[in-house]
């Protein structure tokens, strides 16, 4: 009962930070109806790509490509962009921003662990986003696409699919933040983020599957597979979507926690690492 205490008492040093982050979700909401529209649009590119693609494929629209159907092939496409900027993170540009500014300084003589602020952050800023906006999306685009017949799922086997996509919604966050936060402490030596954040966004997009299913890409899709990355898109709507079933779900699910433990202590050793080299600009 003490230690559970301890710990509540521990946790509500960061509730401030978790409040901190919705407000900032809730501050920029143009930006929100920015990738909303960017990601219609981009739905919209793609369905007209892998129309062209399965009419020219020998049974036409009935085709089976790599296993996914012309109508799997739009929710999984559909479902990965909601996914992909529902779980995005703004800690890495917060960590260049504060090593910029020089306010990192303030920040680390406060009592509080400097990963923990961060993460409290990105769960309140992942919270409305997720909540508000892609949970209502992602609810509305399955609605639409079972009521039409476009895809079949058993009831009760669909509801256990999506309990296994919550949980790998939470640890999709979990990896995303942990890279973010890895590519913020890269600032400490760099002094830029531009330039990582492209190619972060370049290594996600495409080894995630956000960009096109893994089962795609033949055997290196099999090996990306098992890299962190797919666990920010393709195995979670996999999972959604039925193709991977509970066996699969549950050694996906211990990988990533695997993944999850890894990163968080190589960030604690980088942070460790980092903060002896910490080069104010401008001080």
């Amino acid at each position: 009962m003490l230690k559970m205490k301890k710990l509540k008492n521990k946790l509500a040093k960061y509730t401030p930070f978790f409040r901190a982050g919705m407000k900032s979700a809730l501050a920029y909401k143009a930006q929100m109806y920015g990738w909303i529209f960017i990601g219609t649009v981009e739905i919209l590119f793609i369905f007209f790509l892998y129309q062209a693609i399965y009419r020219n494929a020998p049974e036409g629209m009935n085709s089976v490509i790599n296993g996914f159907t012309f109508q799997e092939m739009i929710l999984y496409v559909a479902t990965a962009t909601i996914f992909a900027s529902a779980i995005s993170s703004e800690t890495s540009w917060n960590i260049y921003v504060e090593v910029r500014d020089g306010t990192i300084v303030n920040t680390l003589t406060k009592p509080v662990s400097y990963r923990l602020r961060h993460l409290f952050t990105c769960f309140g800023q992942v919270f409305f986003q997720v909540i508000f906006v892609a949970l209502p999306l992602l609810t509305i685009l399955y609605i639409v696409f079972i009521s039409c017949g476009f895809v079949h799922f058993e009831p009760l086997m669909f509801a256990l699919n999506v309990l296994f996509f919550l949980c790998f919604l939470l640890v999709a966050i979990l990896i995303n933040d942990a890279l973010g936060y890895m590519m913020g402490m890269l600032t400490f030596y760099t002094q830029h983020m531009f330039g990582l954040n492209m190619f972060m966004n370049a290594i996600r997009t495409f080894l995630s599957g956000a960009a096109v299913p893994l089962s795609y890409m033949g055997f290196i899709g099999v090996i990306f597979s098992y890299l962190p990355f797919a666990f920010l898109s393709s195995t979670p709507i996999l999972i959604l979507m039925g193709k991977i079933d509970v066996y699969g779900a549950l050694i996906y699910l211990s990988l990533a926690l695997g993944y999850i433990l890894i990163s968080e202590i190589a960030n604690h050793f980088l942070f460790n690492h980092c903060i002896k080299k910490i080069v104010v600009q401008g001080g």
